[in-house]
C-alpha cells in the first residue's frame, strides 16, 4: 500500500488533519467516501486538493477501514471521542510514530532516509536531515512531516537542512538512527570467511601502537564532536571487518562516515594489503581512507600520517604505486605522496 501511497505528491497540513479525523470522520460510521469528501470540500475547501492522497495516507496507517466505497475508523488505533485535547493531537510523537512504523513494515526506512542525509548541530545537539537527499519519491511524506513540525526548518542555518524537533529526539533515534545504524555496520563489515583466511599476518605489537595514534588524532581533530566517544577501533572486535577505526569524516557527522585502515612502515613506504581489506576498500569507497604511520614519527608533537582517501581508485588506477597480486604489497614513489600538512589525498 506504501507504493500507492507514493503516487501522491501532496498530503494534508495539519489543520486539514485534525479538521478531517476529529470534525469529519467521526460523522458516522461507514460513511460513503464520496460523501465524506463533498463534506470536506464544503466545510474546508482546501481539503479537496489533498482527500485522495490523504485518505490513502489514513488507510496506510490502519486509522480508517475502506471497503466497498465506505470508510469507517478503526476505533482498535484510533479513538477520537477519548483525545481530550485535540488541538494539540499532533504535539506528541503518536502520530508521526504510527508513519514511520507503517513505512517500515513495508521497506527498509533506509530508502527514506539514507545514512549520508543525517547530520547533527555541534552547537545545539540538533539532528537535521539534507533535504536534497531525500529520494523525490517520498516528498509527500516529507512535506507531512515538515507539517506537522516533526522536521522544523531554521532560517539562521542552510534551507536545506531540516531540524528534528527538539523533543522527538528520542523517536527520531529510535524510529531512524537505529535502522541507519545498523545497516550502515552491515555494509561495512560484510566479509566472507574466505576472505578472512586471506588476511595477512602483522606484527601485532607495532600494529597496535599505530592504531592507537592514530585513534587519538581522530579524537583529536573531531575535538568537540557531540559524539566523540564512537570513534574507535574495531579491530580487536571485528577481525575480518576490512579496517581498523571507525570514525567521523566531519563534526556534524552523525553515523560513522569514515573507515580507516591503519598501516605501520619504517623508513621504506611499504605495507601489505590483504584481499579483504581491499574488497573493503573498493566497497566503501569514498568512506574508506587509509592512514599510513611512520613509527618513528609517533613521538614527535603534530606529527600528521600519511591520508588516502578511496585508496583503491588511487592504488589501482596509478602506476607510481608499485604492487603484487593477491596479497598487495604496495610501495609508493616520494613523488605521490600527499602534501605536506594535507589531512586528506583524494
Amino acid at each position: 500500500m506504501l507504493e500507492e501511497l507514493l503516487k501522491y505528491d501532496r498530503l494534508a497540513n495539519k489543520d486539514e488533519l485534525l479538521f478531517l479525523l476529529f470534525k469529519a470522520l467521526p460523522l458516522s460510521n461507514n460513511q460513503k467516501i464520496s460523501d465524506l469528501k463533498r463534506y470536506c470540500t464544503s466545510n474546508y475547501f482546501s481539503i479537496g486538493r489533498c482527500f485522495d492522497g490523504t485518505l490513502k495516507l489514513l488507510e496506510f496507517m490502519s486509522y480508517v477501514r475502506v471497503s466497498e466505497g465506505l470508510v469507517s475508523i478503526n476505533e482498535d488505533l484510533f479513538e477520537p471521542s477519548e483525545i481530550e485535547c485535540q488541538s494539540e493531537y499532533f504535539g506528541n510523537d503518536g502520530f508521526v510514530r504510527n508513519l514511520l512504523l507503517s513505512i517500515a513494515r513495508e521497506m527498509p526506512i533506509t530508502d527514506f532516509i539514507i545514512p549520508d542525509a543525517v547530520r547533527r548541530d555541534i552547537n545545539t545537539g540538533l539532528f537535521y536531515i539534507k533535504e536534497n537527499l531525500i529520494p523525490l519519491r517520498y516528498f509527500g511524506i516529507r512535506n507531512l512531516l515538515i507539517a506537522l513540525d516533526f522536521l522544523q526548518r531554521d532560517s539562521t542555518f542552510d534551507p536545506n537542512n531540516l531540524f528534528v524537533r527538539e523533543s522527538s529526539t528520542i523517536l527520531f533515534d529510535g524510529m531512524i538512527l537505529n535502522p541507519l545504524r545498523e545497516a550502515n555496520q552491515r555494509r561495512a563489515r560484510k566479509v566472507s570467511l574466505s576472505e578472512l583466511s586471506d588476511r595477512i599476518e602483522r606484527q601485532e605489537e607495532l600494529g597496535s601502537q599505530a592504531e592507537i595514534f592514530v585513534l587519538e588524532f581522530e579524537r583529536d581533530r573531531l575535538k568537540g564532536h557531540l559524539s566523540i566517544t564512537d570513534v574507535r577501533r574495531v579491530s580487536e572486535e571485528f577481525t575480518n571487518a576490512g579496517y581498523d577505526i571507525e570514525s567521523f569524516n566531519n563534526l556534524d557527522s552523525v553515523l560513522i562516515d569514515r573507515y580507516v585502515e591503519v598501516k605501520s612502515y619504517s623508513e621504506k613506504l611499504l605495507f601489505y594489503w590483504s584481499r579483504n581489506e581491499v574488497e573493503t576498500a573498493k566497497a566503501l569507497a569514498d568512506k574508506y581512507f587509509l592512514y599510513l604511520v611512520d613509527r618513528n614519527k609517533i613521538g614527535i608533537p603534530d606529527y600528521t600520517p600519511k591520508i588516502f582517501q578511496n585508496p583503491y581508485l588511487r592504488i589501482f588506477n596509478n602506476e607510481l604505486w608499485e604492487k603484487a597480486p593477491e596479497t598487495w604489497a604496495i610501495s609508493i614513489s616520494e613523488t605521490d605522496l600527499p602534501p605536506k600538512n594535507s589531512h586528506t589525498m583524494t
